[in-house]
C-alpha cells in the first residue's frame, strides 16, 4: 500500500507593498513602455500602389496628347450625332460610347466636356486650338502673338512713329509734340473643315486612335491658317501678310547667280526692317518659303563648299542666323519672305 502524499500548501503571496511606492513603480513601468512605443520607427504611409505600365485605351501616344485632345472632342461630337440619328446600333458605336464616357474622368480630357458632363457640349478652351495648330503652322511657330475668346472684334493700340531727336535752346521748353496712333483690328471669320475620316477610325475607342484623327485634321488646319496668314483676301477670309505689306518692300530678284541670291537675300530682305526703325533682336525674325526654295538654297554651292551652310539640317534650317520655315501654302507662288514674327497677331475670337 503506497502512503498518501501530503497535500501541497499553496505559495504565499507577496506582502502588499506601500500604496505610495506602489504608485511610483506604475509610473516608471509607464514611461518606460511610452519611451519603446516612441523609438520604433514609423511604419510606411500607405499610398495608391501605381505601375508603370501603359494603358493602352487610354494614354496617348507620347508626345501626342493635345492631337488625341482634339481627337476625342471630334469624337464626341461624332457619338452625338450617331446619337441623335439613331444609329448606335452600328458595329463599334457602344465601345466608343464607353471610351468616351471615360475620358470625361481623366485629367487631359477633362476640359473638353463642360459641366454637366453632356458629350455634344462645346470645347470650352479656344486658346488650346492656337497651340495644337502651333506646332505645324508657320506662323505660329515663329512667334506671332495670339489672342483669343474676344467675339467679334479686338483693337490694338500702336504707335505709328519711333522716337525723335531734336535740338533746342538752352532753358528752353520742349516743342509741342502730338503722338501719331493707330489701330490694329482683329476680326472675326469662321472656318470650316470637312475631314474624309473612316467611320472604322472614328468608331476606335482608344487614344492612339484620337490622336490619328487629331492630327490629321491639325495638319489640314494649319496649312489654311499659313495659305490665308500669308496670301488671305477679301470678305469671308483674314488679311494675309503679302495683302498689307507695303509696296516698296516687295522686290523682285536681282538675279540668279550666287552673289545676286547672296545679295537679295540681306539687302532686298532684311534691310527695309532696319530702315523701318524696327529692331530684330527680340522680335522673333525669321525666313518663309516653300519646301522647294529651301531645298534650292540649300544646294547652292561655290568653290569654298555649301553657300548657306545652315540650310543643311532641314530638321532646323537657318540662314543667315535666322531660322527658316517653310510651308507647302507658298508653293508655285515665287515668293521668299523675311518678317517679325512679334509684329503680328493671329485671334480666335470663339471657342471651336
Amino acid at each position: 500500500m503506497k502512503p498518501t502524499p501530503k497535500p501541497t500548501s499553496a505559495p504565499s503571496a507577496p506582502p502588499p507593498l506601500p500604496e505610495s511606492l506602489q504608485r511610483a513603480i506604475d509610473a516608471s513601468a509607464t514611461r518606460a513602455v511610452e519611451a519603446a512605443v516612441a523609438g520604433r520607427p514609423n511604419p510606411p504611409a500607405q499610398v495608391p500602389v501605381t505601375s508603370s505600365a501603359k494603358d493602352l485605351q487610354m494614354d496617348a501616344p507620347d508626345g501626342q496628347a493635345a492631337y488625341a485632345r482634339l481627337g476625342v472632342f471630334i469624337k464626341a461630337q461624332y457619338l452625338a450625332s450617331a446619337e441623335r440619328f439613331q444609329l448606335m446600333h452600328k458595329p463599334g458605336m457602344e465601345d466608343l460610347k464607353k471610351y468616351v464616357e471615360k475620358c470625361k474622368a481623366v485629367g487631359a480630357f477633362a476640359s473638353i466636356f463642360e459641366q454637366g458632363g453632356a458629350i455634344w457640349t462645346r470645347e470650352t478652351k479656344s486658346e488650346e486650338v492656337v497651340e495644337l495648330l502651333r506646332a505645324d503652322a508657320i506662323l505660329l511657330r515663329a512667334g506671332a502673338r495670339s489672342v483669343s475668346g474676344y467675339g467679334g472684334k479686338f483693337v490694338v493700340g500702336r504707335i505709328n512713329e519711333g522716337p525723335r531727336v531734336f535740338w533746342v535752346g538752352e532753358g528752353q521748353p520742349a516743342e509741342k509734340s502730338e503722338l501719331k496712333t493707330g489701330t490694329t483690328e482683329l476680326g472675326a471669320h469662321k472656318a470650316m473643315a470637312l475631314c474624309p475620316i473612316s467611320n472604322d477610325l472614328m468608331r476606335l475607342g482608344n487614344s492612339a486612335a484620337s490622336a490619328d484623327v487629331g492630327r490629321e485634321v491639325s495638319q489640314s488646319m494649319a496649312l489654311e491658317v499659313d495659305l490665308v496668314g500669308l496670301y488671305g483676301k477679301g470678305a469671308k477670309k483674314p488679311t494675309g501678310v503679302f495683302e498689307v505689306i507695303p509696296g516698296g518692300h516687295k522686290n523682285a530678284i536681282t538675279g540668279v547667280s550666287i552673289d545676286q541670291v547672296r545679295s537679295d537675300l540681306k539687302l532686298k530682305l532684311i534691310k527695309p526692317i532696319l530702315t523701318a526703325k524696327l529692331k530684330l533682336a527680340g522680335n522673333a525674325p525669321f525666313y518663309f518659303m516653300s519646301n522647294a526654295h529651301l531645298l534650292f538654297l540649300s544646294e547652292l554651292r561655290d568653290a569654298a563648299g555649301y553657300v548657306f551652310p545652315g540650310l543643311q539640317d532641314l530638321e532646323s534650317p537657318k540662314l543667315n542666323g535666322f531660322p527658316v520655315l517653310a510651308t507647302e501654302s507658298m508653293y508655285g507662288k515665287g515668293h521668299i519672305g523675311f518678317g517679325l514674327a512679334s509684329q503680328l497677331w493671329y485671334g480666335e475670337a470663339s471657342a471651336m
